[in-house]
Protein backbone atom coordinates (compact mmCIF):
# COMPACT_ATOMS: atom_id res chain seq x y z
CA UNK A 1 0.00 0.00 0.00
CA UNK A 2 1.82 3.56 -1.16
CA UNK A 3 1.41 5.96 1.78
CA UNK A 4 -0.17 9.62 0.61
CA UNK A 5 1.28 13.16 1.45
CA UNK A 6 -0.43 15.90 2.10
CA UNK A 7 -1.04 18.17 -0.39
CA UNK A 8 -2.48 21.88 -0.74
CA UNK A 9 -5.41 22.53 -2.92
CA UNK A 10 -5.81 25.68 -5.51
CA UNK A 11 -7.79 27.69 -2.99
CA UNK A 12 -4.67 27.09 0.14
CA UNK A 13 -6.52 24.25 1.65
CA UNK A 14 -4.50 21.16 2.86
CA UNK A 15 -6.06 17.51 1.20
CA UNK A 16 -4.61 13.80 1.31
CA UNK A 17 -2.56 13.85 -2.59
CA UNK A 18 -2.70 10.90 -4.61
CA UNK A 19 -3.28 9.47 -7.83
CA UNK A 20 -6.97 11.45 -8.02
CA UNK A 21 -4.78 15.10 -7.55
CA UNK A 22 -3.40 14.93 -11.44
CA UNK A 23 -0.50 16.49 -12.77
CA UNK A 24 0.28 19.70 -12.10
CA UNK A 25 -1.37 21.04 -15.58
CA UNK A 26 -4.59 19.46 -14.16
CA UNK A 27 -4.21 21.06 -10.88
CA UNK A 28 -3.47 24.52 -12.62
CA UNK A 29 -6.55 23.72 -15.10
CA UNK A 30 -8.86 23.34 -11.85
CA UNK A 31 -7.70 26.31 -10.26
CA UNK A 32 -8.43 28.24 -13.32
CA UNK A 33 -11.92 26.70 -14.03
CA UNK A 34 -12.90 27.09 -10.06
CA UNK A 35 -11.88 31.00 -10.22
CA UNK A 36 -13.91 31.19 -13.77
CA UNK A 37 -10.64 32.65 -15.43
CA UNK A 38 -10.08 31.64 -19.00
CA UNK A 39 -6.40 31.19 -20.62
CA UNK A 40 -6.77 34.36 -22.64
CA UNK A 41 -7.30 36.92 -19.23
CA UNK A 42 -4.31 35.03 -18.58
CA UNK A 43 -2.31 35.83 -20.94
CA UNK A 44 -3.29 39.13 -21.38
CA UNK A 45 -2.41 39.61 -17.47
CA UNK A 46 0.89 37.80 -17.40
CA UNK A 47 2.42 38.11 -20.50
CA UNK A 48 2.50 34.53 -21.29
CA UNK A 49 1.50 33.57 -24.61
CA UNK A 50 -1.68 31.30 -25.12
CA UNK A 51 1.22 28.16 -26.81
CA UNK A 52 2.84 28.32 -23.67
CA UNK A 53 -0.69 28.24 -20.99
CA UNK A 54 -1.88 25.18 -23.26
CA UNK A 55 1.61 23.91 -23.07
CA UNK A 56 1.70 23.92 -18.88
CA UNK A 57 -2.30 23.04 -18.39
CA UNK A 58 -1.18 19.74 -21.38
CA UNK A 59 2.35 19.13 -19.15
CA UNK A 60 3.80 19.34 -22.99
CA UNK A 61 7.29 20.81 -21.59
CA UNK A 62 9.11 20.60 -25.30
CA UNK A 63 7.74 23.31 -26.64
CA UNK A 64 8.34 25.74 -23.66
CA UNK A 65 11.68 27.72 -23.58
CA UNK A 66 12.86 25.41 -20.73
CA UNK A 67 15.22 26.11 -17.25
CA UNK A 68 14.88 29.29 -15.26
CA UNK A 69 11.21 30.45 -17.84
CA UNK A 70 9.33 27.22 -17.45
CA UNK A 71 9.34 27.60 -13.78
CA UNK A 72 8.82 31.73 -14.05
CA UNK A 73 5.60 30.93 -16.28
CA UNK A 74 4.47 28.59 -13.86
CA UNK A 75 5.04 30.64 -10.99
CA UNK A 76 2.58 33.70 -12.42
CA UNK A 77 0.30 30.95 -13.66
CA UNK A 78 -0.50 29.72 -10.23
CA UNK A 79 -0.07 33.21 -8.85
CA UNK A 80 -2.87 34.22 -10.80
CA UNK A 81 -5.22 31.12 -10.39
CA UNK A 82 -4.30 31.82 -6.09
CA UNK A 83 -2.58 28.39 -6.34
CA UNK A 84 0.20 27.10 -4.23
CA UNK A 85 3.39 28.67 -6.26
CA UNK A 86 6.23 26.28 -3.76
CA UNK A 87 3.54 23.35 -4.70
CA UNK A 88 3.15 24.40 -8.35
CA UNK A 89 7.25 24.24 -8.83
CA UNK A 90 7.14 21.23 -6.82
CA UNK A 91 4.58 19.30 -9.38
CA UNK A 92 6.72 20.42 -12.33
CA UNK A 93 10.01 19.28 -11.30
CA UNK A 94 8.28 15.96 -10.05
CA UNK A 95 6.01 15.89 -13.15
CA UNK A 96 9.52 16.72 -15.46
CA UNK A 97 11.45 14.25 -14.37
CA UNK A 98 8.78 11.95 -15.08
CA UNK A 99 8.84 12.82 -18.49
CA UNK A 100 12.35 12.80 -18.52
CA UNK A 101 12.93 16.38 -19.69
CA UNK A 102 14.36 18.24 -15.77
CA UNK A 103 17.39 19.38 -16.19
CA UNK A 104 19.07 20.60 -12.40
CA UNK A 105 20.75 24.11 -13.64
CA UNK A 106 22.78 23.86 -10.00
CA UNK A 107 25.90 21.95 -10.26
CA UNK A 108 26.20 18.75 -7.91
CA UNK A 109 29.66 17.44 -8.53
CA UNK A 110 31.69 18.69 -5.85
CA UNK A 111 34.96 20.80 -6.80
CA UNK A 112 38.82 19.92 -5.91
CA UNK A 113 40.24 22.75 -4.38
CA UNK A 114 43.00 23.92 -6.74
CA UNK A 115 44.51 26.24 -4.03
CA UNK A 116 48.06 25.63 -3.42
CA UNK A 117 48.60 25.06 0.46
CA UNK A 118 52.19 23.98 0.33
CA UNK A 119 54.38 21.12 1.32
CA UNK A 120 53.87 20.62 4.99
CA UNK A 121 57.07 18.54 5.04
CA UNK A 122 59.25 21.08 3.77
CA UNK A 123 61.05 23.24 6.45
CA UNK A 124 60.51 26.90 7.17
CA UNK A 125 63.80 27.57 6.35
CA UNK A 126 63.62 26.42 2.75
CA UNK A 127 60.52 28.12 2.16
CA UNK A 128 62.11 31.53 3.47
CA UNK A 129 65.13 31.22 0.82
CA UNK A 130 63.28 30.41 -2.01
CA UNK A 131 61.33 33.42 -1.14
CA UNK A 132 63.90 35.41 -1.07
CA UNK A 133 65.51 34.18 -4.01
CA UNK A 134 62.85 34.77 -5.89
CA UNK A 135 62.31 38.26 -4.63
CA UNK A 136 65.42 39.30 -5.86
CA UNK A 137 64.81 38.28 -9.83
CA UNK A 138 61.72 39.86 -9.54
CA UNK A 139 63.72 43.33 -8.42
CA UNK A 140 66.61 43.01 -11.17
CA UNK A 141 64.11 42.10 -13.57
CA UNK A 142 62.53 45.36 -12.73
CA UNK A 143 65.56 47.32 -12.52
CA UNK A 144 67.07 45.59 -15.86
CA UNK A 145 63.55 46.88 -17.23
CA UNK A 146 63.75 50.80 -15.91
CA UNK A 147 67.45 50.92 -17.24
CA UNK A 148 66.21 49.40 -20.70
CA UNK A 149 63.19 52.26 -20.77
CA UNK A 150 65.22 55.09 -20.13
CA UNK A 151 68.06 54.64 -22.43
CA UNK A 152 65.73 54.40 -25.63
CA UNK A 153 63.81 57.51 -24.31
CA UNK A 154 66.80 59.07 -23.74
CA UNK A 155 67.64 59.66 -27.76
CA UNK A 156 64.08 59.75 -28.47
CA UNK A 157 63.62 63.58 -26.01
CA UNK A 158 66.53 64.63 -27.48
CA UNK A 159 65.44 64.80 -30.62
CA UNK A 160 62.29 66.02 -30.09
CA UNK A 161 62.15 70.08 -31.18
CA UNK A 162 61.61 73.12 -28.73
CA UNK A 163 58.04 74.51 -29.66
CA UNK A 164 59.31 78.14 -30.40
CA UNK A 165 56.46 80.76 -30.20
CA UNK A 166 55.69 82.11 -33.17
CA UNK A 167 55.20 86.67 -32.71
CA UNK A 168 51.56 87.64 -33.47
CA UNK A 169 50.14 91.23 -33.64
CA UNK A 170 51.26 93.76 -30.90
CA UNK A 171 54.49 91.69 -30.38
CA UNK A 172 52.66 89.18 -27.99
CA UNK A 173 54.03 85.52 -28.49
CA UNK A 174 51.02 82.74 -29.60
CA UNK A 175 50.67 80.13 -26.83
CA UNK A 176 52.36 77.04 -27.81
CA UNK A 177 49.80 74.26 -29.02
CA UNK A 178 48.81 71.11 -26.78
CA UNK A 179 51.30 67.93 -26.81
CA UNK A 180 49.17 65.55 -29.33
CA UNK A 181 49.72 63.16 -25.75
CA UNK A 182 47.04 64.90 -24.15
CA UNK A 183 45.08 64.46 -26.93
CA UNK A 184 45.39 61.17 -27.63
CA UNK A 185 44.51 60.15 -23.06
CA UNK A 186 41.19 62.16 -23.81
CA UNK A 187 40.35 60.21 -26.46
CA UNK A 188 41.26 56.49 -24.88
CA UNK A 189 39.34 58.02 -21.81
CA UNK A 190 35.78 58.38 -24.09
CA UNK A 191 36.30 55.44 -25.55
CA UNK A 192 36.62 53.41 -22.21
CA UNK A 193 33.06 54.05 -21.61
CA UNK A 194 30.83 51.35 -21.45
CA UNK A 195 27.30 52.31 -20.33
CA UNK A 196 24.20 49.52 -20.85
CA UNK A 197 20.62 50.54 -20.24
CA UNK A 198 17.90 47.87 -20.48
CA UNK A 199 14.18 48.96 -20.43
CA UNK A 200 11.28 47.23 -19.98
CA UNK A 201 8.08 48.36 -22.65
CA UNK A 202 6.16 45.12 -20.54
CA UNK A 203 5.98 43.04 -18.13
CA UNK A 204 9.30 40.48 -18.41
CA UNK A 205 11.64 37.81 -16.94
CA UNK A 206 15.28 38.37 -17.57
CA UNK A 207 18.42 37.28 -16.34
CA UNK A 208 21.43 39.88 -16.29
CA UNK A 209 24.99 38.30 -16.28
CA UNK A 210 27.48 41.57 -15.80
CA UNK A 211 31.41 40.12 -16.68
CA UNK A 212 30.05 36.72 -15.73
CA UNK A 213 28.67 37.40 -12.25
CA UNK A 214 24.95 36.52 -11.65
CA UNK A 215 22.72 39.41 -10.58
CA UNK A 216 21.18 39.02 -7.57
CA UNK A 217 18.09 36.49 -8.19
CA UNK A 218 19.64 33.43 -10.15
CA UNK A 219 16.29 32.25 -11.65
CA UNK A 220 15.61 35.71 -13.60
CA UNK A 221 14.16 38.86 -12.85
CA UNK A 222 10.17 39.69 -13.10
CA UNK A 223 10.49 43.50 -14.30
CA UNK A 224 7.74 45.70 -14.41
CA UNK A 225 6.94 47.63 -17.43
CA UNK A 226 8.52 50.70 -17.76
CA UNK A 227 11.47 50.26 -15.67
CA UNK A 228 15.24 51.22 -16.65
CA UNK A 229 18.38 49.52 -15.16
CA UNK A 230 21.49 50.91 -16.04
CA UNK A 231 24.75 48.21 -15.92
CA UNK A 232 28.64 49.45 -16.17
CA UNK A 233 30.64 46.23 -17.64
CA UNK A 234 33.94 45.74 -18.03
CA UNK A 235 34.11 43.71 -20.73
CA UNK A 236 30.32 42.05 -21.43
CA UNK A 237 26.88 41.75 -20.44
CA UNK A 238 25.00 38.51 -21.19
CA UNK A 239 20.61 38.72 -21.12
CA UNK A 240 18.74 35.96 -21.00
CA UNK A 241 15.29 35.37 -21.76
CA UNK A 242 12.29 33.66 -23.64
CA UNK A 243 12.11 34.24 -27.60
CA UNK A 244 8.80 35.61 -26.90
CA UNK A 245 9.55 38.06 -25.02
CA UNK A 246 11.96 39.80 -27.73
CA UNK A 247 10.04 42.99 -28.21
CA UNK A 248 9.14 43.30 -24.26
CA UNK A 249 12.51 45.40 -23.80
CA UNK A 250 14.70 47.83 -25.44
CA UNK A 251 18.69 47.83 -25.03
CA UNK A 252 20.82 51.07 -25.36
CA UNK A 253 24.81 51.15 -25.51
CA UNK A 254 26.84 54.34 -24.81
CA UNK A 255 23.41 56.01 -26.38
CA UNK A 256 23.40 53.70 -29.38
CA UNK A 257 20.07 51.81 -29.37
CA UNK A 258 20.48 47.91 -30.11
CA UNK A 259 17.94 46.21 -32.11
CA UNK A 260 17.58 42.52 -29.74
CA UNK A 261 17.76 39.59 -32.72
CA UNK A 262 15.24 36.50 -32.00
CA UNK A 263 15.57 33.10 -33.26
CA UNK A 264 13.65 31.81 -35.20
CA UNK A 265 13.62 27.99 -33.98
CA UNK A 266 10.70 27.16 -32.01
CA UNK A 267 10.64 26.94 -28.15
CA UNK A 268 13.69 28.06 -26.95
CA UNK A 269 15.42 30.15 -24.83
CA UNK A 270 17.59 33.50 -25.97
CA UNK A 271 20.66 34.69 -25.03
CA UNK A 272 22.15 38.08 -26.37
CA UNK A 273 26.03 39.05 -25.27
CA UNK A 274 26.79 42.32 -25.83
CA UNK A 275 30.42 43.17 -25.82
CA UNK A 276 32.72 46.43 -26.26
CA UNK A 277 33.34 45.38 -29.74
CA UNK A 278 30.38 43.45 -31.00
CA UNK A 279 27.25 45.75 -29.59
CA UNK A 280 27.53 48.08 -32.78
CA UNK A 281 26.82 45.58 -34.88
CA UNK A 282 23.38 45.49 -33.38
CA UNK A 283 22.60 49.40 -33.44
CA UNK A 284 19.58 50.56 -35.24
Amino acid sequence: MNPKISDQTPDGGTTRAGAADGSLGEQLRRAREARGVTLREISEQTRITMRHLEAIESDDYKHMPGGIFNKSFIKAYARHVRFDEARALELYERTARALGEYSDEVATTPQRSRIYTGDPARSPLITAALSAIIVGILILIVYAGLHYYRRTESPAVSATPTPTASPVAGGAAAAPAQPAAQSATATTAATEAFNVAIKSNDKVWLRVLVDDETSKDKQGVEWPAGQTREFTPQQKLTLNYARSMTGAFGVTVNGVNLKIPSDTRPGVSQELVITRDNYKQYAQ
